[in-house]
């Protein structure tokens, strides 16, 4: 697909008459919410590291790892996948950041047959070493695609500190700044399949799928193409999303940060065009929000949202969707440095995610008249909004 420059994308200005709709509150800073397939449970992971179910107006807690979880900062219990196999065989994986260590653990599960997690069935999967004295850029999201249910992608932000001083994200042989894609083994540990870009004689690590991500927050794979979304943090500039079709998942793909952020060359850079640079499908800039949250392709029971990604930002709150270079606001229910997440239900029904413990199930949008202004190389379309300094 042939990148599409911010410069292009037409911005509705005026918002819907309604968004979304509570759900759920009361939960202790949840990061993410997700579901098995066909499943009418949510499943909400907190980010001290407790995963609660709520079905209907019942809340309970699912699994408990709150003493193996360091939550400084940007860390904490990150992220949840099901096994595509769950319902025969009781498999998912978290993510979390081990308080020990302070490293990215990827864990599996198993419930027994009653569904309750067996707590003793865990096991390591993999392990990604963080920098030591920085608590940001985690990242956290991991997945299964429709279109690869064999292996399990994991992101993992660059590190942390501003400009990723360690160069992590353009390293081959670092797992920091990556999306990496492994076969997980029953009884723990992993293999490296043979067909990712790097693996045998190709220089690089064998884990890793694409490279250059700063702080990937969050990805997403297309429930019915099984196309990856990938929304990455910016640092100073711009906030950028990033698209692979099914066929390909981005194999290889680099997205440029360090040197690059969004659609710019990272000041200071001598060299802007890194190997294999795969442009972003569209990039913001910082008067328009500061910290993007990444969402997923509607297939919910909500006709008017179907086909259209729907994304966020968590320093303006604001909430949009894209379709065909057009970007449309939704009425959103977060004030500023709120919304953490998007999630999907079993059955496809979307939700948005408050770290002050808010669940909305994102709604029916009912456009009202309408301008519309073209985002300039640059210039901003909307202002006032919450800054804060990136690092």
């Amino acid at each position: 697909m042939k990148p599409l420059l911010l410069a292009s994308l037409v911005l509705a200005i005026a918002g819907p008459a309604h968004a979304a709709t509570l759900v759920g509150s009361g939960y202790d800073q949840p990061l993410f919410l997700t579901a098995p397939m066909g499943d009418s449970r949510l499943f909400v992971v907190e980010k001290g590291g407790r995963i609660k179910v709520q079905q209907g107006g019942s809340v309970s807690t699912w699994f408990d790892i709150s003493s193996q979880v360091d939550t400084a900062g940007e860390r904490g219990l990150l992220g949840l996948a099901f096994d595509p196999g769950f319902a025969s065989n009781g498999r998912f994986y978290v993510d979390y950041i081990d308080k020990a260590t302070l490293n990215t653990v990827v864990a599996s599960y198993t419930v027994n047959g009653s569904g309750a997690v067996d707590m003793a069935s865990g096991r390591t999967v993999i392990t990604v070493a963080q920098p030591a004295g920085r608590d940001n850029h985690k990242a956290g999201w991991i997945g299964f695609s429709p279109a690869d249910p064999v292996h399990l992608f994991i992101a993992t932000g660059d590190g942390g500190s501003a400009n990723d001083p360690d160069n992590n994200a353009q390293n081959l042989n670092s797992n920091l700044g990556k999306l990496l894609r492994i076969t997980p083994q029953a009884g723990g540990g992993y293999t490296a399949p043979t067909d990712n870009p790097f693996t045998g004689s190709v220089p690089g690590n064998d884990e890793i799928w694409a490279y250059g991500l700063r702080n990937p927050y969050r990805n997403s794979f297309d429930r019915l193409t099984g196309n990856l979304w990938i929304a990455d943090v910016g640092q100073g500039a711009r906030e950028e999303v990033d698209f692979a079709a099914a066929g390909s998942l981005g194999r290889g793909a680099n997205y440029g940060w360090r040197v690059r952020e969004g659609t710019i060359a990272t000041p200071g850079i001598s060299d802007p065009t890194p190997p294999n640079l795969t442009e972003p499908l569209f990039d913001y800039g910082h008067d328009v929000g500061s910290s993007i949250i990444g969402g997923y392709v509607y297939h919910g029971p909500d006709a008017s949202l179907a086909g259209k990604y729907v994304f966020g930002d968590f320093v303006s709150g604001a909430l949009w969707t894209y379709a065909g270079g057009t970007v449309t606001p939704l009425a959103s229910p977060f004030g500023g440095s709120t919304l953490t997440s998007f999630g999907e239900g079993g059955d496809g029904t979307l939700y948005a995610v408050g770290i002050d413990g808010s669940i909305y199930q994102v709604s029916a949008t009912v456009p009202e008249p309408a301008t519309t202004a073209l985002f300039a190389a640059g210039l901003a379309a909307l202002g006032g909004f919450i800054r804060r300094r990136r690092a």
